[in-house]
């Protein structure tokens, strides 16, 4: 009789936890579809305003090249070597990397304009 009891009260004790299990399944679903609608409408509004944010760094990126394309070369290459410095020393340092990418970027630039110049005809020596 004692085995009887036994066996009904973990039958009963076994169907209350597969049920509490149910309702747990159950709400983790109805959240990960809660939380899939917030990332879709999120999505979405980034989406519509992607075309707007492109156009404004794009115009950003031209207005920084001429900015660069006017400063001489002098303080170019001062710019990029204390980007580079930066950069090195924050790596070094063990910093996040992004930090590092955003301190060395500038240099990137500086450098890719200083490279772009064409040489005065002082610079270039005598042609033969």
């Amino acid at each position: 009789m004692a085995r009887e009891r036994a066996s009904r009260t973990n039958g009963n004790s076994d169907a209350g936890a597969a049920g509490e299990v149910k309702k747990n399944v159950v709400g983790v679903m109805a959240g990960a579809q809660e939380a899939a609608g917030k990332l879709r409408s999120s999505a979405e509004k980034a989406a519509e305003h992607l075309p707007e944010a492109m156009a404004s760094a794009e115009v950003a990126a031209r207005e920084t090249q001429k900015a660069l394309g006017e400063m001489p070369n002098q303080a170019l290459i001062i710019g990029t070597s204390f980007s580079l410095g930066l950069g090195v020393g924050l790596f070094i340092t063990g910093s996040n990397r992004l930090l590092v990418l955003a301190a060395v970027a500038p240099a990137a630039a500086m450098a890719a304009t200083l490279l772009g110049r064409e040489k005065s005809p002082l610079e270039r020596g005598p042609e033969i």
